[in-house]
Parts: C-alpha cells; structure tokens; sequence
C-alpha cells in the first residue's frame, strides 16, 4: 500500500493525468475480455508497456485535491458499495450500514464491480461513473492506431505451433539429461503427466528429503529457492476460478518514459505466454537479426553463451559485463543467454544465478529498462524452475531440453502424428497453468506482475550469492559460496559425461527425490524407518522403539533441527521432577487428515486411540458423521478450511478446539483436493456434495482478506462455541512473525506454525517440493515476534511437519513451541507403508483409501 501510494504520488507531481495514473497501476482485467470496447483495450494495452498491475484484493482511495476517486481491483474481491445523498454526498464503504443515513435521503445505491472505478470532481461537483471514465481514457489518444503501427504479436507468424518437431532432436541427449539432473524418475512422474494430461502431475505424503543445501546428490539450483505464499493478509486467488482476471501476456522491448506518451512506447513484441516454442523463438530471433527482413534496431539481439571451465564467480562477472558492454555501446536490446553446448564441453553455469546477477547490474547500470532477456535453458523442466527464472529478471524461456525430452518419449511410447503434436502442447500448456498457480498464491494475477519480484525465500546459499544476485529475497540459512556451488557442478558435469554401460541398465539416473529408491536421495520415511516403527507398535517394547529412534536420530545432518546440539552446564534432574506422560499426552495431537483423504477405519482409529491417551485427534477439514462427534471415536479438533466442506452448527459445538486452516505445510496458498474416485456416498454426504464429483477448497477463505476479517471469523467460532479453543493454521514462511502477531491481536487462543515437510492426501508435486519453509525456521520466528510485540503470554504455539521422535519435540519445545502434531508418523502407525498413492484411492494397507476391497487390508486397530 505504502508503495502503490509513493507511485501514484511520483505521477501526480510530475502531471499525469488523476485518471490515467490510477487505471495504469490498477487497470480493469483487459488481456481476457473479448467484450470490451476496443479501444478501451488499446489504452490499457498501451499502457501495459510501461507499467504492471498492482495485484491484490482492494478497494483503493485516492485524490490529488481537485478529484477524488474510489477504484476496484481486478479481481472485485473487496466490497465497494456507494450510496449518493440529496445533500450532495457520496459515501463509499465495504458494506451499506456503515454510516447511519437517512433512508429517505438516498438517490441511488450501487457496488463497484470488478475492475471498476468512480470519481468525483470537486471542482464541479459532478460524480463520473465507471462508463465515463473509460470514455475520457480511451479518447485522450490515438491509442488502437499506435498499437497497430508498432505492435506485433509472435503468433501472427506462426501458423501452426509444434509443426516441426525434427528440431527437438538433441545429439548426445543422455548426456546432457543427466548434467540436467533429468532422471528416469523425472521422465516419468513430471515430463510424461504434463504430456498426457496438459497439467502438472499429482502427489502425495509430502516431502521427507534434505534441503539442497545439505543433500550429498545432485539436485537443481532452484531447489534452493521456497515459493512465496500470502497467508490472511493479501490471500492467495483461485488460477481457475479468476482465469479471466489472469494473465501470461509477455512484452519484448524497450520501457520508455513513464511520464509520457507517444507512438513509440507502442514498439513491443508480445507473446501469450513466457513460455517459448521453437517457431516463436525463431520468429523473435528474426525481429533481431539484422540480415532479415523483419528485422527492427528496437529488437537487436545477440546470444551469450552461459559456459565456462573454470572460476564461476569470475566467469560470471566477465559474461555479465561482455552483455552490458553490448547494451551500451553495440545497442543490444534482446539478450539471449543460452546453455547450450556442441560435444563434451557441456558445463555452464547456473542459468538462475546468470539471470539474477545480470539483471541487477543491469539494474545498477541504469540499462535494465532497455532489454529484455531470454534464458535458452535445459534446466527450466517444471514451473518452479521456470518461475525462478521469471521472478528474477528473465523475461521468456525456451526449454528446449524439455522439448527434447518430450520428444524422446513420444518416440519411446511410439506416439506420432496428432497425438505426439498434442502431446507438445499438454506440456506447453502445464508450464503456463503451473505458472499461474505460483503467481496466484501471492493474489498476483499477471505475469508482468511477477517478474522482477524475487518472490522466493533463498535457503542454503552464501551470502555473496544472494548479495550479487538474488539481494531483494530473504536469505533464510547462509550456505554455499561460489566455490561450493562450483564443486557441485564439477561433479555433476563428470557424472554427466561418464556413462558406465556396464553397470547401468538405463543411461540416465533411476532418480530417488520423489519417492525413495535406495542409494539415491535420504527420504525420511525410509522402509528402514517404517518397518521399524511398526515394528514397535506391534511389540509395545521400548526396545524396539529405541531401534526406531536411532534410525531417525542417527540419520546424519539432513534436516535443520539435525544441526542443534544440546549443551548444557545443569545437572540432569531426577525423573520424578519431570511432566508426567500423562500430561504431555495432552501436548500432542494428529494433524489434520480429512475423513475423505484416509479411510472411515483409519479416521476413527486416529480419534479413539488419542481419545484413550488424552491427547486429541484433527478432522480435518471434511466433516465428521454425525453418531461419532460425541462418541470416543470423535475428533476434539474440528477444522475449518476455505472449502467449508462438513462445517455445521452441531460440528463445531461438539469441539474442544476449532482451527482455522489459513495454510497447508505440502501446499501453501491452495485448498484442499479430493479427487472424484475418493468421494463416495458416505463422504459426499458429510460434505454436502454429490459422489464422484472432485472437491477443491478454494486457496483462499472469501471471508477473509484480512487481519479484521479473520478477527471476525474468530470472534463468530467464540459466539458459536464459547468453550472451544480457536486455533489459526499458518505455514514456516518468511515474515511468519509478523502475521502470527497479527493472529494474536486478532484474538485467537492457538497458532499452529506447519513445516514445509508436513504430509498430504494430494498437491501438485511443485507445490510438494518447493513451497513452505522448514517448521524450525517459522517457529523460532513465530515465537521471537510475539514476545518482541507482548503477545507471547497471550498465545499458545503449536508446530508440525515431520515430527517423529521425543528429540524432535524437545527440539521442538526449546524453539517456542508447547504443543505438536504428528501425521504422517501417526498414519505410519496404523500401517501406512509410505507409498504415495493417497491421491489415487489405491492405498494397499486401506489407510487412503476409499475401495471397500482394499479398506478389507486395513491392520491399524489390531495394532
């Protein structure tokens, strides 16, 4: 707010237009509205070269002294309702009712709608509606006749997208897949989805490996970058529900002088998507080749290798400064950086790190606003990687390792003609849907909107990386330098090049970070650490929960909390001093797993067992039948998600604790999903559907879009049940701190602070991998932030995410927290063998399922 503010206060003082200023930072959603008047369109194009939309759920205030305006969002999920007096007063508010008004004294009432805006002139006294404000914009100037001077769509010079698919073919391809980290693993559970399905394919159980920073394999650059995600305050959209509002519209081109306007701020290549084909490289290519006939000064292009043998910090100091030497003296304004390689000269250096540095000298160098970078890459195979580069500076990317890949499995599973055509452009479109589900967890809905964000938490990278490259994110835990990072490529790179025949069934790796294969990837769930913990629950010895423990607790520096050694200068006390186990009992509870996600049997064990031992069970967010919620199989935690999905008066009155899940530790910044073969007749009725429809909560609460919202929310669940604990579900993030003090002045008894690592029934893999932080890092920040803000005292702290063993919660306990929940360790019990199938209703033990047969195999009670 406080910087739309300062943007709009710059156009003012320098004489833009009152109108003009506001609708170019918060223009009406044009890019998807085919009905709006064309040359409404225009202006908002036309304006769209120089400025971003400034996203997020608002309705936003504003004057210069002679107008004052009220504008909505594009998004229209912030109230804006207006009531026009006889007393020459207009009066905007969230709701009717605000201001007491005389009945009799209103004109007219009425609402903005998405993207809208009214204004009053005070200097006539006159009140523009929305329609007349468009009116005046799209008459100041010739805007449609600039667009079609100097506008050029990519698409027009394509005629059919993926026509040549010959030009995919990589020679050496084995070799270069695996300097990618591309593994059999990868061509089967990322690449191959995309292309059968056009979207990014589903997993389950979380995420148990180390971070990049401590793993001893090969993993991408990007794995060091956590997804950004709005928790309450400026909450996630629905990509699917707002596609009208959301874009991937991508300009090529100088920015020229915000503070006017002429025809040559309308010279811009534009693409649909940062997403690059072949074709449309090509024809972006031709713009900047100056022995083509298309070719434009505006669009002069020269491509730089990304290679390197030696010194990476010095190779890519010297790369950085051989582009801005061509920008500022040979006029390059399209920069294409390519790790691309002939023979066995194949290393290169990481193109996220190229893209970060370059872009911030370029940025120093007062040039950035001239380019446009392009990152030709074999490292962009999913839409986190592509984000990355996105949010860092690059303005497209062509994957063409991807494409090689896409093409190498076409020919494997013997596809052709239209269907392998097809299959290119189910990848193409995965990409794009992947983007904008990591766009919307921020409310951001355009990707100009996002690039140049740095919408990411770095994790286990040195300081002198992120000062030089990535400086506007938050570096969590400092790590590897230049060398570091360098050794790692080294070694990637030999592996890459030396293919033992012998020994190797396949030429690339089998892959281990999605699910576990031995010798590949640490998974903490490993069948060393399941077998052995059901071993103990069968048994009922210490003995065989002590083999367990060491199992854990001697798997070496692989998680943040590995790291922390007790030292202590104090004598032990004697055991008799210590809180008896029944009451820590009362300190732990299941996570929330939704009747739905685990099967009838498995739900009820949860709720009976911790019943029996004092501690309590979670609901999770589908509802419980209605004998069981003051039976002991019943759940004392009832949740509510954004979904709604079981919640009714009885439900929550039958609760000792109610909680709030604003987020998901496995996927942030979205709802719950149970696909359509999980909902049976016995769920659907417990969530009010119908069966076999597939139930997805929206990302965001519509009811909260802010701290008094969520207040509200809080204060209502009180009225409700005034006995019932309120609890508030947030996700380890940076800046945790500052929403969890916002929680607890918004009353609420509980903070539940969910790691990254926690479990799920279903979540896109990228989101699985690669959003939320580490429990350790949001509970210590949680806790610092209350007690600097006074709130401490007035809170409890809860964490999860991975918690598996007393060291674990004495770790957890010395960080702040005083409660701790466990999932999937709770569901390991019961039998779970950790094959992450939940989401496809084909669990083997019948702990996530809904099958009746494979409910048959369930073993969780006769434990």
């Amino acid at each position: 707010s406080a910087s739309l503010d300062n943007m709009f206060e710059f156009l003012i003082v320098n004489g833009v237009d009152f109108f003009k200023a506001a609708r170019a930072l918060i223009p009406a959603p044009w890019q998807n509205a085919p009905h709006m008047d064309s040359h409404l369109r225009a202006f908002y194009e036309y304006m769209s070269t120089c400025f971003e939309a400034w996203d997020g759920p608002a309705a936003v205030s504003l004057t210069d002294g002679r107008y004052i305006g009220c504008v909505l969002d594009r998004n229209g999920l912030r109230p804006a309702k207006y009531s026009i007096t006889r007393d020459a007063r207009i009066i905007i508010t969230s709701e009717y009712g605000v201001l007491d008004v005389d009945e009799a004294s209103v004109i007219e009432r009425g609402r903005l709608q998405s993207g809208e805006m009214i204004g009053v002139d005070l200097k006539f006294g006159k009140i523009m509606k929305s329609g007349e404000i468009d009116n005046y914009l799209k008459s100041t100037n010739n805007y449609a006749e600039w667009l079609n001077q100097n506008m050029t769509y990519l698409q027009e010079y394509v005629e059919l997208p993926f026509s040549e698919i010959k030009c995919y073919e990589i020679e050496g391809l084995s070799q270069k897949q695996r300097l990618a980290n591309i593994t059999e693993e990868i061509l089967e559970m990322v690449i191959e989805p995309m292309m059968r399905d056009g979207k990014e394919n589903t997993g389950a159980m979380g995420d148990d490996t180390p971070l990049a920073a401590f793993s001893q394999k090969q993993r991408n650059f990007s794995d060091f970058f956590k997804q950004k995600f709005a928790q309450v305050t400026n909450p996630p959209i629905d990509p699917i529900r707002e596609r009208v509002v959301m874009s991937l519209n991508t300009g090529f081109g100088e920015i020229r002088n915000i503070l006017c306007e002429d025809p040559e701020h309308a010279i811009r290549l534009k693409a649909i998507s940062p997403i690059l084909m072949e074709e449309k490289y090509n024809v972006l290519l031709s713009f900047g080749d100056e022995k083509h006939p298309r070719y434009k000064k505006e669009y002069k292009n020269r491509v730089f290798s990304t290679l390197f043998d030696q010194d990476l910090k010095g190779s890519l100091e010297k790369l950085v400064r051989e582009v801005v030497r061509s920008v500022r003296e040979d006029d390059i304004r399209i920069i294409i950086l390519d790790d691309r390689c002939e023979g066995e000269r194949m290393k290169h250096m990481p193109m996220l790190m190229v893209v970060g540095r370059l872009n911030k000298v370029l940025l120093e160098e007062g040039l950035r606003h001239l380019t446009s970078t392009i990152a030709v890459t074999g490292e962009a195979v999913d839409s986190h990687a592509c984000a990355t580069l996105i949010a860092y500076g690059a303005n497209a990317i062509y994957p063409y390792l991807l494409y090689a890949s896409v093409l190498q499995l076409c020919k494997r599973n013997r596809i052709e003609g239209y269907e392998q055509k097809h299959a290119f452009k189910n990848v193409h479109q995965s990409l794009g849907a992947g983007l904008l589900k990591i766009m919307s967890k921020m409310g951001i809905a355009t990707i100009a909107s996002y690039r140049n964000s740095s919408l990411f938490d770095v994790i286990g990278l040195g300081r002198d990386i992120v000062g030089d490259c990535f400086s506007d994110s938050h570096l969590l835990i400092p790590g590897l330098s230049y060398d570091d990072i360098e050794a790692r490529v080294e070694r990637d790179y030999q592996n890459a090049t030396v293919i033992e025949s012998r020994s190797k069934l396949f030429p690339l790796e089998i892959g281990g970070i999605h699910r576990y294969v031995h010798g590949n990837e640490h998974h903490d769930y490993s069948p060393a650490v399941v077998s052995s913990l059901q071993a103990a629950c069968k048994s009922g010895k210490m003995e065989d929960f002590k083999v367990f423990a060491d199992t854990v607790n001697g798997r070496g520096l692989k998680m943040i909390r590995d790291f922390f050694v007790f030292e202590s200068d104090r004598q032990p006390v004697s055991i008799d001093k210590v809180e008896s186990k029944e009451e820590i009992f009362k300190r732990f509870c299941t996570a929330a797993m939704s009747l739905g996600s685990i099967s009838p049997e498995a739900h009820e064990a949860l709720g009976e067992a911790m019943n029996r031992i004092g501690a309590q069970s979670n609901s999770g967010e589908g509802g419980e039948a209605p004998e069981r919620l003051y039976s002991p199989k019943r759940s004392k935690i009832k949740q509510i998600a954004s979904g709604r999905f079981g919640v009714t008066p009885e439900y929550l009155r039958s609760a000792e604790e109610i909680q709030i899940k604003v987020a998901q530790g496995a996927k942030p910044g979205e709802g719950g999903q149970l696909p359509g073969h999980k909902v049976t007749p016995l769920i659907a009725s417990l969530r009010y559907t119908i069966p076999g429809v597939t139930l997805i909560s929206p990302p965001p609460h519509h009811d909260i879009y802010s701290i008094e919202d969520l207040a509200q929310l809080i204060f209502d669940l009180k009225q409700i049940n005034p006995d019932a604990t309120v609890t508030v579900k947030l996700v380890s993030t940076a800046g945790v701190g500052t929403i969890a003090a916002g929680v607890a002045k918004a009353y609420a008894d509980k903070i539940v602070i969910s790691g990254g690592d926690g479990g799920t029934g279903a979540a896109p893999l990228t989101s699985i991998k690669n959003a939320g932080n580490p429990w350790e890092l949001g509970l210590s920040e949680a806790h610092n932030a209350l007690k600097v803000n006074g709130l401490r005292e007035f809170v409890h702290l809860q964490t999860d995410g991975g918690l598996k063993t007393g060291l674990d919660v004495v770790k957890a306990a010395m960080l702040g927290a005083e409660s701790y929940a466990f999932g999937t360790a709770s569901l390991t019990m019961e039998g779970c063998r950790i094959l992450r199938l939940c989401h496809t209703n084909k669990c083997t033990v019948g702990v996530a399922t809904q099958d009746e047969m494979l409910r048959e195999h369930f073993v969780g009670t006769s434990f």
